[in-house]
């Protein structure tokens, strides 16, 4: 059986972390992805954003390779982009130490972003129909796992994830009538009281 294709990453590094570290860019980025190609008036009016700010914002993500121009729709001249990759790998260590903070910048941007979609989901849940007020969820675990085991949990998730979104690319042309495009959202870090941080190194 073919194992099906896995998608497409960008890697962040201390040169394209310029073209992201910006919430609004994050939101745009993840609107390009989820909702399809869009000219700057489109993706303006998606995020309730200035399309004069929008432009410039998809300028700098073309810059620096997260969105290409998608062939024009209709014959129309506007410019319509479209995500280059469908997701995103977290920054790694070089680029999380660089001296100029873009790395720690751009999960701040992520942060807020997701935290934005969460106090939209939990504000318009009055007007969810039954079913999905009680298929939404929120809730969190607190465990006690090494690095290693933290890093394993982390990579099942994933898989699973994975395998869920192939699925769903799959059988998206015939959708049940009562699906829904629906964002599952997860962080795993060590919390204050038994954080683990670097310690600096004493100099003689």
């Amino acid at each position: 059986m073919e194992l099906p294709q896995q998608p497409s990453q960008v890697h962040l590094t201390a040169r394209n972390l310029r073209g992201i570290a910006h919430p609004l860019r994050v939101q745009i980025l993840t609107s390009l992805r989820t909702e399809g190609p869009a000219t700057a008036t489109t993706v303006a009016r998606r995020l309730n954003l200035n399309t004069g700010a929008t432009s410039y914002h998809l300028r700098q993500l073309a810059e620096y390779g997260f969105i290409t121009e998608a062939p024009s729709r209709g014959g129309r001249r506007d410019r319509w982009w479209q995500a280059s990759h469908a997701n995103t790998v977290a920054p790694d260590s070089e680029a999380l130490d660089g001296n100029e903070g873009l790395g720690i910048a751009y999960l701040q941007a992520l942060g807020r972003v997701w935290s934005d979609a969460l106090t939209a989901a939990i504000e318009t849940t009055p007007s969810l129909t039954p079913e999905w007020r009680d298929a939404q969820d929120f809730g969190d675990y607190a465990l006690t796992l090494t690095p290693a085991e933290a890093a394993e949990l982390t990579a099942e998730i994933h898989a699973l994830l994975r395998r869920r979104t192939s699925a769903a690319a799959a059988a998206d042309a015939q959708a049940p009538q009562d699906a829904a495009r629906v964002s599952f959202q997860f962080q795993l870090f060590p919390t204050s009281e038994d954080r683990h941080v670097t310690q600096p190194t004493d100099m003689e």
